[in-house]
């Protein structure tokens, strides 16, 4: 008589392991590769706002005899509908007043909520403003066109447009010294900025120049009620393959961590004044210059101090000194930051 043996009815410890172990290897392959798509799909998204902005900008351009899209009141002019807006004494303070304008206008809020003590150039980061306020940019003051998608903090402030604090709560605010006014200007705030010659002149007597030597300084410039400000004409512009027009501050896309982007070994997408848009290496980028001494031949060398809500430095140090690059170009817009030397006369 033959005897039936009992059919398996599942796996053994040994397999089950086995399984185990072949999947958290295939993950452990998988998951790199996965998340360095991911990250370049955004690096992508990143590329393509910069061309919107491209785009829109010589549109821009085109309708206004070669003019750079700038803030553009005066001091001294009355422009606006609201009287307080109409007080300005100097160009600093006219762009101010403008972007408050925009504001109002464009959200509708006529409540004295959105105030006039700002105290910082709007020129750096709300300098898409008069594109949108022209309609070349869209419609809504924080299109998803001016924020990139690695910079966490800008999409969360996108978000609460009617109140900047628990944007805040949630970001921290790197920039603690700023008035509540210009805090309230944060949910239309840009990932990406215009280089400082594209709206102010770097010939000026008065001409601005980069702040150093305190927390956070490295995000500003130096305060000076004369300097000239406003739109500059294309025509300026002798190298427009080779000068930048709107960068991050940070390179989010290509080191390990979010940095600095006067680090050479920072790189980020970049729109230069032709309209194309590439990654480039800032090591790559010529050194930069200080336009309140134009006749300097060292480059301009400045802190970055960041605040605790902002990335380190490389070294973890409190503070490292980084050069000029891109945002502050030998000879403004006349010179050249990639493919070329710098120009030494302005």
């Amino acid at each position: 008589m033959k005897t039936r043996h009992a059919s398996r009815g599942g796996f053994t410890l040994i397999e089950l392991l086995v399984v185990i172990a072949i999947i958290a290897l295939l993950i452990g392959i998988l998951l790199p590769a996965l998340g360095k798509a991911r990250r370049s799909g955004r690096t992508q998204v990143c590329l393509s706002n910069m061309r919107q902005m491209g785009t829109a900008l010589h549109a821009y351009a085109a309708d206004f005899r070669q003019a750079t899209s700038a803030f553009s009141w005066k001091g001294g002019v009355a422009y606006s509908r609201w009287a307080d807006l109409n007080t300005a004494t100097g160009d600093a303070q006219a762009h101010m007043y403008q972007g408050v304008d925009i504001v109002r206008r464009r959200t509708g809020r006529d409540d004295g909520y959105y105030g006039t003590d700002i105290g910082r150039y709007l020129d750096r980061n709300f300098g898409h403003l008069p594109l949108i306020d022209g309609g070349y940019l869209g419609e809504s003051l924080n299109t998803n066109a001016t924020a990139c998608p690695e910079d966490a903090t800008t999409l969360v402030w996108h978000k609460h447009p009617n109140d900047y604090q628990p944007a805040l709560a949630q970001t921290g605010d790197p920039d603690p010294l700023s008035s509540e006014d210009f805090k309230k200007l944060l949910p239309f705030w840009a990932t990406y900025q215009f280089v400082p010659a594209s709206w102010t002149f770097e010939g000026d007597p008065n001409a601005i120049t980069q702040a150093s030597g305190q927390v956070g300084y490295h995000l500003l410039y130096t305060a000076n009620d004369r300097a000239r400000l406003g739109n500059r004409s294309m025509t300026d512009v002798i190298f427009p393959s080779q000068k930048v027009w709107v960068f991050d501050l940070f390179d989010r896309h290509s080191y390990k961590r979010t940095i600095w982007h006067a680090y050479p070994v920072a790189a980020q997408p970049l729109l230069f004044f032709d309209a194309s848009v590439s990654m480039r290496k800032t090591a790559d980028s010529n050194q930069g210059w200080d336009p309140a001494q134009p006749t300097r031949q060292f480059p301009i060398v400045y802190e970055y101090y960041p605040s605790a809500n902002e990335p380190k430095t490389l070294s973890g140090a409190p503070r490292e000194f980084v050069r000029g690059v891109f945002r502050w170009t030998r000879a403004g817009l006349k010179g050249v930051d990639f493919g070329g030397r710098e120009q030494k006369q302005w």
